[in-house]
């Protein structure tokens, strides 16, 4: 399998583990699309300083533990945000329908 092939598969298994958070804890998170705004920028900038970050935990646990340690979770997060955030702007719509 190609470096590239791995990156896709674990991204997509972050964003299936974001939106299952979002789906199975509906009440976990902020609701309110000014929150979950705040909360997905939030994420958004916290990915920039794991990047100073991951160096060091990859001289520590290698590639894969750093990989497992640092990227999964942020993208985990990341992803569990834009769920909330979408989630919050489907409730907000729901409002406008007859």
């Amino acid at each position: 399998m190609s470096s590239s092939t791995g990156i896709v598969l674990f991204g997509l298994g972050a964003g299936v583990l974001g939106f299952w958070a979002v789906v199975r804890f509906p009440h976990f998170g902020p609701q309110r699309v000014v929150t979950a705004l705040a909360v997905a920028a939030a994420a958004f900038a916290a990915q920039t300083p794991l990047l100073a970050v991951m160096p060091r935990v990859e001289a520590a646990a290698g590639v894969a533990g750093a990989m497992l340690l640092v990227v999964l979770p942020a993208l985990t997060l990341l992803f569990w945000a834009a769920g909330c955030l979408l989630r919050s702007l489907v409730d907000l719509l729901s409002f406008y329908r007859s």
